[in-house]
C-alpha cells in the first residue's frame, strides 16, 4: 500500500494548485479535506486509503496527530504576501487579528520541518520552478517526476473561492470547532504517556469535589464518545448535586497523588420490583486509558462499596454514547448478565 501524503501550508500558497498537480495517475490529492471531517476517525479513514493525499491550509497546528509513515511537505510564504493575497481574494479582516493567527501557523510549519523525519520544506516562490515541483512530486508520490504533466499544469492558475469557503466554514463552524477541540485534547493526552497502576487509591467522594477535579477526565471521556471536550458544562449538574445532597448518588473515584484517574457515578434508589431491595444504576463511567486494567479495578472496588452500603442489584449500560461493545465485555467479566435492552425515543417539543 502506498503511504499517504500531506502538504501543510499557509493559505494562498499554491495549495489548490498543488492538489491538482499531485492528482496524478492513481493518486488523488484533496484540498482542505479537513473541512469535510467531523471526527478524528474521519481524518484517519481518509488517510488510510491508498494513493491518497491532501493539501491543507489549516492543519499545521495539529501535526502531532500525523501517523508514522505519512509523507509530509511544508510550504511557507511571507506573511505580508499572504495577507495581500487574502484581500485580493475578497476576504475582509483586521490585520491586528489575522497576522497573529498566520504567525502561529507559520511557527507550526517550522516546527513540523524541524521535528518530523523526512519532511520536505519548500516555499511559495520555489514552486514557480520545475525543479522544486519535481521534488514535491517525487516526495509525495514516490515516482519519477513527469515533465509533461508539470508543463501542462504550470501555466494554470488554480484558486479556491474565499467567499464560498467562508460561507462553508460559517455554516459548519460548530462541528469544525468541536473537531479542533478534540484534536487539541488528543495531542495533549498523547503527550501524557502511559502509567503504572501502583499507588492508586479508590474512594467515594462528594459530588462537588468530584466535579471540579474530574474536568480533565471529562474532556477525554467526551472525546472518546464523540462529543466536544467541554460538553460536561451542558449536563444537568444541579440535579446531580441535588441527588448527592439527598444521599442518592454514589460517586466513586480513583486517585494517585491527588490526581483523579477514573470515576464511576451511580444513582441509588429503592427498587420498584421489591420494597426491601436497593437498586443502583450506573450513569457515567470512565478510566484513563493510560492505566491498563484501571476500569475493571474501579468497577470491582465500586461494587464492593455499593454492596457494603446495602445495594442488592446494579444496572450497567453498555454501548451508551459511543462506548461500544467493550463495556459489555467488561461487565461480563464482572459476572453481570444481560438484562433486556434500552431504547430511546425522541418526542421533540
Amino acid at each position: 500500500m502506498t503511504p499517504p501524503f500531506v502538504v501543510l501550508s499557509l493559505p494562498r500558497s499554491r495549495s489548490a494548485w498543488l492538489s491538482k498537480f499531485l492528482s496524478y495517475g492513481p493518486f488523488h490529492c484533496a484540498h482542505d479535506e479537513l473541512r469535510h471531517c467531523r471526527s478524528l476517525a474521519d481524518v484517519e479513514s481518509w488517510l488510510a486509503q491508498s494513493c491518497t493525499g491532501t493539501c491543507e491550509t489549516a492543519a499545521a497546528p495539529f501535526w502531532r496527530l500525523l501517523k508514522p509513515g505519512v509523507r509530509v511537505v511544508t510550504v511557507t510564504r511571507p506573511l505580508d504576501e499572504v495577507l495581500a493575497s487574502l484581500r485580493r481574494g475578497g476576504l475582509a479582516f483586521d490585520d491586528a487579528v489575522m497576522r497573529p493567527v498566520l504567525r502561529h501557523h507559520e511557527a507550526k510549519l517550522r516546527q513540523v520541518a524541524a521535528r518530523l523525519p523526512d519532511v520536505l520544506a519548500v516555499t511559495f516562490e520555489g514552486l514557480r520552478d520545475e525543479a522544486t515541483c519535481a521534488l514535491v512530486f517525487e516526495h509525495c508520490l514516490g515516482m519519477p517526476h513527469d515533465h509533461d504533466w508539470w508543463q501542462a499544469w504550470a501555466p494554470i492558475n488554480v484558486q479556491e473561492s474565499l467567499p464560498k469557503l467562508m460561507r462553508y466554514y460559517a455554516a459548519h463552524g460548530t462541528q469544525l470547532q468541536q473537531l479542533a477541540k478534540t484534536a487539541k485534547h488528543r495531542m495533549i493526552a498523547n503527550m501524557q504517556g502511559s502509567r503504572e497502576i501502583d499507588g492508586v487509591t479508590f474512594q467515594t467522594e462528594p459530588f462537588r469535589t468530584f466535579y471540579e477535579d474530574a474536568k480533565p477526565l471529562f474532556a477525554e471521556h467526551l472525546v472518546q464518545t464523540g462529543q466536544s471536550p467541554d460538553d460536561h458544562a451542558r449536563k444537568n449538574v444541579p440535579l446531580l448535586q441535588r441527588l448527592d445532597d439527598l444521599g442518592c448518588l454514589h460517586v466513586f473515584t480513583s486517585r494517585s497523588n491527588g490526581r483523579m484517574f477514573s470515576y464511576l457515578v451511580s444513582v441509588i434508589a429503592p427498587s420498584l420490583d421489591s420494597s426491601d431491595e436497593m437498586l443502583a444504576e450506573q450513569t457515567i463511567f470512565f478510566a484513563d486509558p493510560s492505566f491498563p486494567g484501571l476500569g475493571l479495578k474501579t468497577q470491582r472496588a465500586a461494587l464492593d462499596d455499593l454492596k457494603a452500603r446495602g445495594v442488592h442489584r446494579v444496572l450497567m449500560r453498555a454501548g451508551h454514547r459511543g462506548s461500544g461493545p467493550r463495556l459489555g465485555t467488561l461487565f461480563r467479566r464482572l459476572g453481570a448478565s444481560e438484562f433486556g435492552q434500552l431504547y430511546q425515543l425522541e418526542l421533540g417539543g
